[in-house]
């Protein structure tokens, strides 16, 4: 997944060849998040396939490291709509009479993955996703979609109205604050977002 030259030999940060998870061959990519075919097999190469690339290519030179946490793709979008207590708030405003907060954000982390590669979330990619502290910064752009999907994945609770503006109230009209992928004991220096 190497960065392609641009003239004068200088490399430009949005553009990367990654690896088609299917067949192996390389699929260049002007833009890192735009979701590409593969020329042999015809595999669109989503953006969380992206980003699983660019976190391993991001983690390989400091692995060494003792402080970092080795990022995945689940990890950095849990860190991402969790942040700033967003994702205790979601939890208290459904509040699932079965579901614990470790599996509670598990779900929803799967489910934000699906979003983002279904469109209703946002993943914004940073300028250069290999520099030293890469922000990344998701956002709900349909939270009507949202909060379809939490509610199909706690059938258990009573979706009335205060649940309801729980989900809005958690996912909100702010974007959450950008994070890079953590150092190891779970701290991660975090921006605040500008409003959308």
């Amino acid at each position: 997944m190497p960065m392609t030259a641009s003239r004068k030999g200088t490399k430009t940060a949005a553009s990367f060849d990654f690896t088609c998870p299917q067949c192996g061959a390389l699929v260049p990519v002007d833009r890192v998040g735009e979701v590409r075919a593969c020329s042999k097999c015809q595999h669109a190469l989503s953006r969380t396939e992206q980003l699983g690339q660019l976190l391993a290519r991001w983690y390989e030179p400091r692995r060494w490291r003792a402080d970092l946490v080795k990022p995945s793709v689940p990890y950095l979008i849990e860190r991402l709509w969790t942040a700033n207590g967003q994702g205790e708030r979601l939890y208290l405003g459904v509040s699932p009479k079965y579901t614990n907060y470790d599996i509670f954000r598990n779900l929803v982390t799967r489910l934000m993955i699906r979003g983002i590669d279904d469109g209703w979330a946002t993943l914004q990619f940073p300028p250069d996703p290999l520099a030293e502290d890469p922000q990344y910064v998701l956002t709900i752009t349909d939270s009507e979609k949202f909060a379809e999907g939490v509610e199909k994945l706690f059938p258990e609770v009573d979706w009335d109205e205060p649940v309801s503006a729980a989900v809005v109230e958690a996912v909100g009209a702010t974007a959450p604050a950008p994070v890079r992928p953590a150092k190891a004991g779970g701290k991660s220096s975090k921006k605040k977002a500008k409003k959308r």
